[in-house]
């Protein structure tokens, strides 16, 4: 994307998903700076709290959608990533951040095989 100078086009559509932690500061005039979704892998958790103030603060108005195996997205205290979340939200009250579940999960890994014959 870098280079492309896309970003007030991007900016302009009806819906802007981003993945993990894709930045867009800095990168602005070529990705814009509008995120509507965020989807973040477990594995990608750690990377955004490196910086919690301008993935969780500054950009409150985001929606993240987390997705991850039942071990690390557990809600019974031994879920790492899972802790880290709830800590985040303990700070951050406004963050908008929803986990999926593992049915969730199997269903779109479902419909990315189907679509694309691959496994994710």
């Amino acid at each position: 994307m870098v280079g492309q100078k896309v970003g007030e086009e991007i900016d302009h559509s009806s819906c802007i998903w981003r993945m993990n932690n894709a930045p867009t500061k800095g990168f602005e005039e070529d990705v814009g700076h509008v995120t509507m979704v965020r989807v973040v892998s477990h594995t990608s958790v750690p990377l955004l709290l490196k910086n919690p103030d301008y993935f969780f603060k500054e950009a409150s108005d985001t929606i993240y959608v987390i997705w991850g195996p039942f071990r690390n997205m557990r809600k019974d205290g031994n879920g790492i990533v899972y802790n880290m979340l709830k800590k985040t939200v303990d700070k951050y009250p406004d963050a908008q951040i929803y986990v999926t579940t593992e049915q969730r999960m199997s269903y779109c890994d479902d419909v990315f095989k189907e679509e694309t014959g691959k496994d994710r």
